[in-house]
């Protein structure tokens, strides 16, 4: 009987242990959440024309709308894999939470040089897997948007940082771990590379 009793405390503590992780899981889970759509909402209003009144008529036209945060720089588009993903000012653990991250001291969107923006390949860039030659890559910031082509992809080791170094002409760098389904710390890095068509970006989309 002692044994008995033993055993059914040890399960309902199990029990009670189970209950207080998922509980945990479902909080961490709503409040990431609500960084990523924090920071997606602040990323579509990015490069978009302030409508009639200024921002005051903006403001109003979204009461409901999530602080805006200052860490969004723009957005990162890749039509043809369905990649839609807010642009970070920096690649710290924080900011990959909430989207990419740009590299610190690679170019702005549409400046000379190497823009290097990263991500973790099990949520936002998980779409690269897929990415092709020739698709187009929209970087958007408060000018308008730029569009970039991409022109390749390699594999690298985490050591050559070569795939950054400033160029003389425009060009995007996407990078991310490799393997894409790999468990654990991923070995290698996957390198998507794309150059700017055009220094002029398109105009800011009009709001209404």
């Amino acid at each position: 009987m002692k044994r008995r009793g033993t055993v059914r405390q040890a399960a309902t503590r199990l029990e009670w242990l189970l209950w207080v992780v998922a509980i945990a899981s479902v909080g961490y889970t709503c409040l990431w959440s609500g960084e990523v759509y924090a920071a997606r909402w602040h990323a579509q209003s990015i490069g978009q024309a302030m409508p009639e009144g200024g921002p005051a008529a903006s403001a109003a036209t979204a009461p409901d709308a999530p602080k805006q945060a200052s860490s969004v720089m723009g957005r990162l588009e890749i039509p043809g894999i369905g990649l839609a993903v807010p642009v970070m000012a920096d690649f710290d653990p924080a900011s990959l939470r909430r989207g990419v991250g740009h590299i610190q001291g690679t170019a702005l969107p549409g400046g000379l040089g190497t823009l290097g923006l990263a991500g973790h390949r099990d949520t936002f860039f998980r779409p690269l897997a897929h990415i092709a030659k020739g698709m187009d890559i929209r970087v958007t910031d408060a000018s308008g948007t730029y569009h970039y082509r991409v022109d390749g992809t390699e594999i690298v080791t985490p050591d050559q940082v070569q795939v950054l170094d400033i160029r003389n002409e425009p060009k995007l760098t996407l990078i991310t771990c490799y393997p894409f389904d790999f468990i654990g710390q991923a070995p290698k890095r996957f390198i998507v590379h794309a150059n700017l068509v055009s220094l002029e970006p398109d105009a800011p989309a009009h709001t209404h």
